[in-house]
């Protein structure tokens, strides 16, 4: 197995090693790519919209396509997760399953926006509906891992969360390519002369290529990456269901799960209607809508490098608060503001962005914390249960999401060959989604926050006994005991 000594391997991770990790560098050959998180992404801003638009399917039924594929990766996220933990090849505990996702993720991305001739209606809702499953539960693969590893670096949360910020960082350039780029490379095809579902249909397919070399190579570069913190010989094995018990009666864990979920409804509200926001509500072109929405990445890059050195002052967890609940109350406001120019649009945009970039780089770092925290209540770490547990309420943030736009959208009529001539109702519904009601599940994410108990002081405490009891010295649960299980303190 791929895995440094514990006793060997310092707190700090040496730059080299964050960029390879979150670029998908080969750090020994000095080689970089962009990370996947591009197909998510591409998949959440544009699949409901190609579904609608081009392919036969209605709103209702492609909102329960994406809804039911969801919830099927929900259920599946758990099983990958605690497989992750108990996993030991050559490759590594979590690198194994990157290389499992590489073929089924590649293949289920491309058939999700291929539109087959000649099925019946019925027919047609049932392979976009088999695609779906297979494609997050692909994703799945990669994912949970990916995210695990993130823990597994080190021991030291500062550093841990640093690192997830390097990672988003580079990972908004992944956005740019999910939901920037897209528009542009359909405003390319179809000046080529190709109809809208053939412009949407190569832009998924070259999504899709970019999302398996990317892949390829975030493998390739992560060799020897990982930490083994547990001295496998010594750690009791437990069922799956003693395991998921276990990290679920963490208070911090559960708070870092419970926002993330809020949080998740909010991004999903707003990313899965964005397009029919921009394109028809505000009434841009592909092109000025492609300008607006390059805020979202090159905005995010901006904020999260100044979180860098703000959270090295502050707590993460107050920074977070802060910084989500002022989004949330600005997106709010916009529900009862005329958006009907770009420069309009680009400032909703920017006030989006403060608080999602707060969420994708901070939210995580909380929830990795109370790996710790398991660790010293039962000896072992499980972050890939873990992990797969919050993706779960991630997943069902977009379930809840998905399903509640496609019924709106059913609801209120609206007619996918009207476009911005849709009733003024129609419209208004798209602009309440992705402002008022966005805006109030970010509120209800940083909200739940002030009530995380692991704070950076009582982490330090806590981190400083689990050394001790690493290293089979006296410990105590001093400063840190409001965060345990009771029978541990």
């Amino acid at each position: 197995m791929e895995a440094n000594n514990l006793n060997q391997v310092p707190n700090k991770v040496s730059f080299a090693k964050k960029i390879g990790y979150s670029i998908g560098g080969a750090t020994d050959k000095k080689t970089n790519c962009i990370i996947v998180k591009d197909a998510y992404d591409f998949v959440a801003a544009f699949l409901l919209f190609f579904l609608t638009n081009f392919t036969g399917v209605s709103p209702a039924w492609a909102g329960a396509i994406l809804t039911i594929g969801v919830i099927w990766n929900m259920f599946s996220d758990p099983i990958v997760g605690n497989l992750s933990d108990r996993t030991r090849t050559r490759f590594g505990k979590k690198r194994t399953w990157l290389l499992i996702a590489i073929i089924p993720l590649f293949v289920s991305y491309l058939l999700l926006f291929t539109k087959i001739s000649g099925l019946s209606s019925g027919a047609t809702n049932v392979y976009f509906l088999c695609m779906t499953l297979l494609f997050w539960l692909s994703y799945s693969c990669f994912s949970i891992p990916y995210y695990s590893m993130g823990a597994s670096m080190t021991g030291d949360n500062e550093e841990r969360t640093k690192i997830r910020m390097l990672a988003q960082i580079i990972q908004y350039i992944g956005v740019f390519f999910s939901t920037v780029a897209p528009t542009m490379f359909v405003s390319f095809f179809k000046s080529g002369g190709c109809t809208d579902y053939q412009a949407w249909h190569y832009t998924a397919w070259l999504e899709g290529c970019l999302c398996v070399a990317t892949l390829i190579v975030v493998f390739l570069s992560t060799k020897g990456i990982e930490i083994d913190f547990e001295d496998e010989d010594q750690v009791e094995k437990t069922s799956f269901f003693k395991d998921a018990a276990a990290v679920l009666s963490i208070k911090s864990y559960l708070m870092a799960t419970l926002s993330s979920l809020m949080f998740r409804i909010g991004y999903c509200l707003f990313l899965t209607t964005m397009v029919y926001f921009l394109l028809y509500v505000v009434g841009l072109s592909e092109m000025r809508m492609t300008i607006c929405t390059s805020i979202i990445s090159f905005g995010g890059i901006i904020v999260i490098t100044i979180l860098m050195k703000v959270i090295e002052k502050y707590d993460k967890a107050k920074v977070y608060t802060v910084l989500v609940l002022f989004s949330g109350i600005a997106m709010i406001v916009f529900n009862f503001v005329n958006v009907n120019s770009m420069g309009i649009a680009c400032l909703f945009c920017v006030f989006y962005v403060i608080g999602s970039s707060a969420y994708w780089s901070i939210n995580i770092p909380l929830m990795y914390d109370s790996i710790e925290v398991d660790e010293f209540q039962s000896g072992k770490r499980r972050e890939g249960t873990m992990m797969s547990f919050f993706l779960f309420c991630q997943k069902g943030g977009y379930a809840i999401a998905a399903a509640s736009i496609g019924a709106v959208l059913e609801k209120v009529g609206y007619d996918e060959t009207l476009g911005a001539n849709n009733p003024e109702h129609v419209l208004n519904a798209i602009q309440t989604m992705i402002c008022a009601a966005a805006g109030i599940f970010f509120c209800l994410s940083a909200i739940i926050i002030i009530l995380y108990p692991l704070k950076k002081d009582v982490y330090k405490k806590l981190y400083a006994q689990l050394e001790n009891k690493r290293a089979g010295k006296a410990y105590n649960t001093e400063g840190f005991a409001h965060v345990l299980n009771k029978k541990y303190r």
